[in-house]
């Protein structure tokens, strides 16, 4: 069976409705998006399917990636189809059907009873679009109180956050400083410590399960194994070192989880070097804007939740 490559944009409504269009040829509703041509990359053939299907510009900065899904062809008999899916930020400007297009629509990917579907919308897509289940999140933080009284607070209630939510904490195994904080808040945790500091005894007493690893490296791989996404609370060196390991994996493709930073006060100044960083052009727009910064434990969580990850860099 032959297959066919092609490029597609998801837009979502304030409901979470999605833009869909149908073609003259067929009955069925599907992405806007289609084939490349020439040596197009797969984000170019994207915008441009959409600025000529339904008369919207799209800025490549806006996009994230959600995947490539691969089904039968809606409307090539004999034919599977394989669509790299970006997502776009925000809602756009009224579409205008255009060239091929006979309709656009709005569709709930929940409810869509009596609108037929592409079978790549309907049994790929469409499902990809639900939010992320996280069970465990990796949490790197200070060993150390702090000066300002606020930062252990702050880590308490992501621990009590996280309990509401039932998600298993995964960090580095410690009682002391910001990481005791966040374990005593929490109700299921999973410590990860080197045996060189095993031997200080800084183990936090309560903690469902403990690994013990040599190496500095080998925790962080391993914390990163047990989890589904990571969050940094305020902290020093080492919770930079963590936090820039897995920053970095993240926009090299190396894993797809979303990366948060808790407290907006004490990571401003960061977040005004990365900006900086952007403005000269050492890092990508995208990937500024794909890292989630908040003060409101539960609203991280539901940020973490509904992300999808930057453009690839290939793409």
């Amino acid at each position: 069976m032959s297959n066919i490559d092609v490029a597609a944009i998801v837009f979502t409504d304030d409901t979470g409705r999605v833009l869909c269009v149908r073609k003259h040829t067929s009955p069925r509703f599907q992405l806007p998006g289609g084939k490349p041509e020439g040596d197009e990359t797969k984000v170019h053939t994207a915008i441009r399917e959409t600025r000529e299907e339904i008369g919207i510009d799209v800025d490549p900065e806006q996009l994230s990636y959600l995947g490539t899904f691969t089904a039968k062809a809606s409307n090539e008999p004999g034919h599977t189809v394989t669509s790299t899916v970006f997502l776009h930020a925000g809602v756009p400007t009224d579409p205008a059907p255009d060239a091929e297009i006979a309709e656009a629509a709005w569709i709930d990917p929940a409810d869509h009873t009596g609108v037929e579907l592409a079978p790549l919308l309907q049994d790929e897509i469409f499902p990809a679009l639900t939010p992320a289940r996280i069970d465990a999140i990796a949490v790197f933080a200070g060993a150390r109180d702090g000066t300002n009284p606020a930062n252990a607070a702050l880590a308490r209630g992501f621990g009590e956050a996280l309990a509401r939510h039932g998600i298993t904490l995964v960090y580095g195994g410690s009682k002391v400083g910001l990481m005791g904080e966040v374990a005593r808040g929490s109700s299921k945790s999973i410590g990860v410590l080197t045996h060189h500091l095993a031997q200080y005894e800084i183990q936090y007493d309560g903690l469902d399960r403990l690994e013990v690893v040599d190496t500095l490296a080998e925790r962080k791989a391993r914390m990163s194994e047990l989890s589904d996404a990571i969050v940094a609370l305020p902290g020093g060196a080492g919770t930079l070192d963590e936090l820039f390991d897995e920053w970095t994996n993240q926009q090299l493709g190396l894993h797809r989880k979303p990366i948060g930073l808790l407290g907006r006060e004490f990571w401003a100044p960061l977040v005004a070097m990365v900006d900086h960083m952007v403005a000269q052009g050492f890092m990508r727009p995208t990937d500024r804007s794909h890292l989630i910064v908040a003060d409101d434990p539960d609203e991280l969580i539901a940020a973490l939740r509904a992300w999808h990850p930057p453009v690839p860099r290939w793409m």
